[in-house]
């Protein structure tokens, strides 16, 4: 069953009182029954709060009954809601109900003075009134939260047919985690499935899935960190910061690639055929040079510039392999200890890592990792495979702290960031000579979005955001689904 959180924008770090409670649709010759207060002119789906020993079903049936003198069968729970305010969590159970009968209207004293009373709207007039809520952002934050959670659960009932667009998406995988933000700064989560098919574990807010190449993405980020630091000159050759290998050209001589062609994919590396995928956690561990000078079954072709730097595209998995090494040797520690210094830390991220073997070992045993799939639908051995290329493809995450490294790049971007200068968020979303569709580390989508995207054996993901207004969006996902995210429907479901 699918959970939505709203994450109210006045929301403490943590909420130490709860309410508990139910709401119901009822839709009936293509009406659905809303209460309607006569004085404030508020419209909201019947329910309330949960009494002492009540289940969620009980409550509903109570509720509907005394707001609208209908009785009411539950026919099915079908959305779960948290929402985020101040230091309260309100959580709802969604029901679909059908009138039985009627009975008998008991409206509280205030109730009474506010005017409610029944009333069957056409349904999509009901959605249009709650699509309204965010014009009422600067006259009352109640009304305007109450009328986007309405919103929220009239499209989730909207979807709820088996053979609606993004019913058929997230039926495709095991589970699915979304994290999205409004231009007006709402933010929302969305998830659903299972983390652990044979464990029957299910996705919440706080599992972690495979976050693939947006890895680079952050990679590119803590480069631009280092640059800021003077460690390093992104328009230096790569060879004037390594020393355990060199990167050379076909000739044999040393590179003059920089650092920026690797970022931008333009160094003229080219990966080997069916590379960097089929490692297993019980396989022998491989080096980063094992994987560069092409000695292994992960990657076998040597990592050369094969082209000269800036003339041509090249997507290339060993190019951040390349920019893995040199971040170890500046800093001076390994890769996951560098980014999480220059990064995790400063945004006090708790779930997001990269996953090394001993990293992957120990948050296995304190966090949700989501069981990665493979197209067949079938359990990768281990659960999830090694990912040498941390820089690549190594990253682990959440939606919702995707979306905290995602508000702070736009912000950077914007001149308010405290991790990123303004300069370095704008040398990243500077489009790359002759190819005007990649950054360092993003692509470019125009109209001021930019892309990053993940596809590996254990899930497929996507990140997408908007400099100018703010608007984001992060789905991740655990199954390798066999095509692309426009065929996934992962682009799709970014757009929602």
């Amino acid at each position: 069953m699918k959970t939505v959180e709203i994450l109210g924008a006045n929301r403490f770090e943590t909420y130490t009182k709860t309410r508990e409670g139910s709401r119901a649709i009822i839709v009936r010759d293509g009406k659905i029954l809303l209460t309607h207060e006569l004085n404030s002119g508020w419209w909201l789906l019947p329910g309330g709060g949960m009494e002492e020993g009540e289940t969620p079903e009980t409550c509903v049936v109570r509720e509907v009954e005394e707001e609208t003198g209908y009785i009411v069968r539950p026919v099915r729970r079908f959305l779960s809601m948290n929402e985020y305010y101040e230091e309260y969590r309100y959580s709802g159970e969604l029901f679909v109900c059908e009138v039985t009968g009627k009975g008998q209207m008991n409206l509280t004293e205030a109730e009474k003075k506010r005017g409610v009373q029944p009333e069957w709207v056409p349904l999509q007039e009901a959605v249009d009134i709650f699509s309204k809520h965010e014009s009422y952002a600067e006259v009352s934050e109640e009304k305007r939260g109450s009328y986007q959670r309405e919103c929220i659960i009239l499209r989730e009932y909207m979807n709820l047919d088996a053979e609606s667009p993004e019913r058929q998406i997230y039926d495709r995988f095991p589970g699915v985690s979304c994290a999205y933000r409004e231009a007006a700064g709402r933010e929302t989560l969305k998830y659903d499935g299972l983390a652990d098919k044979e464990n029957s574990i299910p996705v919440d807010g706080n599992t972690v899935f495979p976050a693939c190449s947006i890895s680079k993405f952050v990679t590119a980020i803590t480069v631009m960190r280092l640059q800021e630091q003077k460690l390093l000159n992104i328009d230096d050759p790569v060879n004037q910061y390594l020393h355990e290998w060199k990167l050379l050209a076909t000739d044999g001589k040393e590179s003059s690639a920089t650092i920026r062609t690797l970022l931008n994919h333009t160094a003229g590396i080219v990966d080997g055929e069916d590379s960097f995928y089929g490692l297993r956690r019980g396989d022998p561990e491989i080096t980063l040079p094992d994987i560069l000078e092409g000695r292994t079954a992960y990657n076998k072709r040597k990592a050369v510039t094969e082209k000269q730097a800036g003339t041509a595209f090249e997507y290339s998995d060993a190019g951040y392999c390349v920019l893995q090494l040199m971040i170890r040797e500046i800093t001076r520690c390994s890769f996951e200890e560098a980014v999480g210094t220059y990064v995790f830390e400063p945004l006090r991220l708790e779930k997001t890592f990269f996953a090394s073997l001993q990293n992957l070992d120990l948050r296995e045993k304190s966090q949700k990792l989501a069981a990665g799939y493979d197209s067949d639908g079938l359990l990768i051995p281990g659960k999830y495979p090694q990912v040498p290329d941390l820089a690549a493809s190594g990253l682990w995450s959440t939606p919702g702290e995707l979306m905290k490294i995602a508000k702070e790049f736009i912000e950077a971007v914007n001149g308010r960031g405290s991790l990123l200068r303004r300069e370095s968020a704008r040398e990243m979303i500077r489009p790359a000579e002759n190819f005007s569709w990649v950054g360092l580390g993003l692509f470019l989508r125009g109209d001021d979005t930019l892309v990053s995207q993940g596809w590996g054996e254990n899930g497929q993901c996507m990140l997408k955001m908007n400099v100018a207004t703010g608007e984001l969006s992060v789905v991740m996902t655990n199954k390798d689904p066999g095509v692309d995210q426009t065929e996934s429907g992962l682009e799709q479901l970014a757009q929602m």
